[in-house]
């Protein structure tokens, strides 16, 4: 059975050629299809998709240290080896990017803010102090999310290494994440006693991802999100009892 590899591209023609370096082998003897053409979005910053290709690995040739490069590309979750120094001028570079945009972004909120910055593995954090956070949080933190989602676009806009950023205002992600938690207790057991699914309504992705890993280890619930876009509902559905017990495994 043949099994495939994707790669992405600014461009189909730049993941064409990203598949060529990777596989080592030449644009015509390559065997592909195109999964998605991309999109440049809005300004070239928001929105944008990058475009994919589909390459079948038994159609490559193969040499024998061929073939132990292709094992080491067929598992998608081996990352490419990355320079320490590199690394440090990517999170260097992330950190003045994230300063410079944040502070145009919050500066025309409020006069008083202070930005503090830190580092815990693949997460950068954005602490903003002010007098008056109500108005950069906004309305149940719609503002606050959209001002993480315009600041995760611009920092990882050409930056291959993608890094998590969180912007925070006075402590009310760790808020919102106690209200989150409370929340889907309260869902899943309602959801388990009248055996149906229920909604929690629409949420950002990363209130759907504090949910989805907290339901997990629940094994009489199931979680899923529905809807397009940045905005959607997250149900929670009973599972049938004859389920829960099937994986005896840690979730």
């Amino acid at each position: 059975m043949p099994h495939y590899l994707e790669f992405d591209g600014m461009s189909v023609e730049k993941a064409i050629e990203t598949a060529c370096k990777d596989l080592k082998i030449s644009k015509d003897n390559l065997k592909y299809d195109i999964v998605s053409y991309g999109s440049s979005g809005i300004f070239g910053l928001v929105g944008v998709k990058k475009a994919r290709v589909k390459v079948a690995a038994y159609d490559l040739k193969t040499t024998d240290t061929d073939n132990k490069e292709n094992k080491k590309t067929e598992d998608i979750s081996v990352e490419p080896k990355q320079d320490k120094r590199a690394d440090e001028k990517i999170i260097s570079k992330s950190v003045d990017t994230g300063l410079e945009a944040l502070n145009k972004i919050v500066n025309t909120i409020c006069d008083d803010a202070i930005i503090n910055v830190s580092m815990e593995e693949n997460n950068l954090f954005f602490d903003v102090e002010s007098e008056t956070p109500s108005v950069i949080i906004g309305k149940k933190g719609q503002t606050l999310d959209a001002i993480q989602y315009l600041l995760e676009k611009i920092i990882n806009k050409n930056n291959d290494g993608k890094l998590n950023i969180k912007v925070d205002v006075g402590g009310y992600l760790n808020k919102r994440h106690e209200k989150l938690i409370k929340l889907a207790e309260k869902i899943a057991e309602k959801s388990k006693a009248k055996g149906k699914p229920m909604s929690l309504g629409q949420m950002n992705a990363n209130e759907r991802k504090i949910i989805h890993l907290y339901l997990k280890k629940d094994n009489e619930v199931k979680t899923h999100s529905v809807g397009e876009g940045f905005m959607k509902k997250l149900v929670i559905y009973p599972r049938k009892k004859g389920r829960a017990v099937h994986s005896g495994k840690k979730l």
